[in-house]
């Protein structure tokens, strides 16, 4: 552990300070909106953090889920629940002091993928009254591919918008998210970060490259970049701590370094690079389980 677990700690008590017993519940929200992109009414969540009420002004992340948990944003809308720090914060109950945005990226045409047609809302946690549900085995992140170093790759695919139909197809509403949460949520400005797994991953090097003064910090989790992406991203000088799993056989680690081998030319910006040597696709259970990230995002502000 780096000296995180102290630092959002101490962000999450200095919240909590004054009337520490009198603080405001954490909240879920579902906001309802009309999409450009699909034409259609889709709704996404805020969560509100405890002591919401008794604070200004909040750091806000936006969280985009991995492809498995698409939908319509309606009935299928908790499925963006089951992975990340927003299911650490409402089903773990963990105290994370940030405002989180989760939108739904749409299925479009990738509704009969099996993973995402045979899933149920069993899989989906509940919150209880009394104590949290259980995690995600780390050892399920694991898969057969031996321990080993690799050897960078830079024939990258899908340049320079990430895997077929990302988080790039929604962008205006995305950010018109971001937007009205700092507006409706007491947002601050200055402290907004963009994080997500898989292709969430894919779009936060999306978001992150094409508005990089928009945001303070940006955590791309098993979904890398693309060198022309690291271009922007250096120029605003916007930090970048990126993870993959060195057992991946869904986004493989050679893959990564193009990109970040672009950000350390180019120079002026910080830029981290974790494998989870020991871990796969699903080394976000390990990432957002942890203390590191959140607190390193708090220590980022434009």
């Amino acid at each position: 552990m780096i000296a995180g677990a102290s630092g959002i700690a101490a962000a999450t008590s200095s919240a909590a300070a004054p009337g520490a017993a009198n603080l405001s519940e954490p909240q879920l929200k579902r906001i309802p909106y009309q999409s450009p992109r699909t034409g259609k009414e889709r709704e996404y969540f805020v969560y509100l953090p405890r002591g919401f009420a008794q604070r200004k002004d909040w750091p806000v992340m936006l969280f985009l889920h991995g492809d498995g948990e698409r939908g319509d944003a309606k009935a299928e809308l908790d499925y963006v629940l089951i992975h990340g720090p927003l299911s650490e914060a409402w089903f773990q109950k963990r105290d994370l002091p940030f405002v989180i945005i989760s939108p739904q990226l749409d299925k479009f045409s990738r509704g009969e993928i099996p993973y995402i047609k045979n899933r149920t809302p069993a899989q989906i946690p509940k919150r209880l009254a009394d104590g949290v549900p259980p995690r995600q085995d780390e050892r399920n992140a694991r898969t057969d591919v031996t321990l080993g170093g690799l050897p960078a790759n830079n024939q990258l695919r899908d340049a320079p918008l990430g895997p077929p139909e990302g988080w790039s197809e929604m962008d205006a509403e995305v950010m018109a998210m971001v937007d009205n949460t700092i507006r409706d949520f007491k947002g601050d400005p200055k402290r907004v970060y963009v994080t997500g797994l898989s292709y969430g991953g894919f779009g936060t090097w999306f978001f992150g490259s094409k508005y990089p003064q928009r945001f303070a910090a940006m955590a791309p989790v098993v979904g890398y970049g693309y060198p022309e992406q690291a271009v922007a991203i250096a120029a605003a000088k916007l930090p970048v701590w990126c993870f993959a799993g060195g057992r991946d056989p869904s986004v493989p680690p050679q893959y990564f370094f193009a990109a970040m081998n672009e950000l350390e030319k180019l120079g002026g910006v910080e830029n981290r690079f974790t494998i989870e040597a020991d871990l796969g696709h699903f080394t976000w259970v390990r990432v957002y389980g942890g203390e590191d990230l959140y607190a390193w995002l708090l220590t980022h502000s434009r």
